[in-house]
């Protein structure tokens, strides 16, 4: 089946589910102890590729468990996951006066992340990428996490058409290098173009295939139609909306709700498999 995923999701079959959205913590037999913390690093090295909204995605999902996850914002230049107000998302500053980056900056954000009593989520821009997966390799930075408890998750943005090369490339060199205990997160983003090279998926590429044993589990973001689906996602993006912030709002009519609630309950299902 060219088209399988990693981790089956399984649809849900709660009659309320729209009238309602569903908290997907609940009743999962496998999911760890709510005093796990979870510090979700979202890295890869390709601008314009949907990174920031992955980051907001998680936030969100996270959120539901544990309303104080602190959030952070390290990219320089764009910082767009830092633009949503209701997510309460800190700045990392990391340039200096000379617009270079300043890489013991990122000591502040490992404090932080040490110091929280929550989860967290960091969000990385396509500037910041090398010097902070630079950091964090050579500096031990994430067994120093692990070793104090909490379990790192990185999630790498792989996007199709002329960025799919570079962003597969810039995930099987990360993941190679990731100290054992860190999980992987593939998120297959299809918007630009489907994920595919010589006729094979993305389960079925050498790069992939090479590094599998690393990976936790893959998320998809498919194409969907633009007039509809593609139009509802950017307004709500544009406005800086949370999904349910979308769904209480005026700017949309109904099934403009309907289809937000629609790609919202679908990449849940998944992340309560994943994380």
């Amino acid at each position: 089946m060219k088209n399988q995923v990693l981790l089956e999701v399984q649809p849900n079959s709660n009659p309320d589910q729209d009238s309602q959205t569903q908290n997907y913590f609940i009743d999962s037999a496998d999911r760890k102890a709510e005093s796990t913390r979870n510090v979700h690093f979202i890295l890869q090295g390709k601008g314009g590729i949907g990174k920031s909204f992955v980051s907001t995605i998680i936030a969100q999902f996270v959120k539901q468990q544990d309303p104080h996850v602190l959030c952070l914002d390290t990219d320089p230049i764009n910082a767009t996951f830092s633009s949503f107000p209701s997510l309460g998302v800190r700045s990392i500053v990391l340039l200096e006066e000379n617009n270079m980056i300043n890489e013991r900056r990122f000591d502040d954000m490992m404090e932080q992340i040490l110091e929280a009593d929550s989860n967290v989520v960091v969000d990385n821009g396509a500037t910041s990428y090398v010097p902070m997966s630079s950091y964090l390799i050579d500096n031990e930075a994430f067994n120093t996490i692990q070793d104090a408890g909490k379990q790192v998750i990185v999630h790498s943005v792989i996007a199709g058409g002329l960025a799919q090369d570079n962003t597969i490339s810039d995930f099987a060199t990360l993941t190679s290098q990731l100290p054992v205990g860190v999980q992987v997160v593939v998120w297959l983003n299809e918007h630009l173009g489907p994920i595919e090279s010589e006729g094979k998926f993305f389960e079925e590429m050498r790069a992939y295939l090479d590094i599998k044993h690393r990976v936790t589990g893959i998320v998809r973001l498919p194409k969907r139609t633009d007039n509809t689906y593609g139009k509802d996602i950017a307004t709500m993006l544009k406005r800086r909306l949370t999904f349910d912030e979308a769904l209480k709002s005026d700017t949309f009519q109904l099934m403009s709700k309907q289809r937000i609630k629609i790609v919202q309950r679908s990449i849940y299902e998944q992340l309560a498999i994943v994380i």
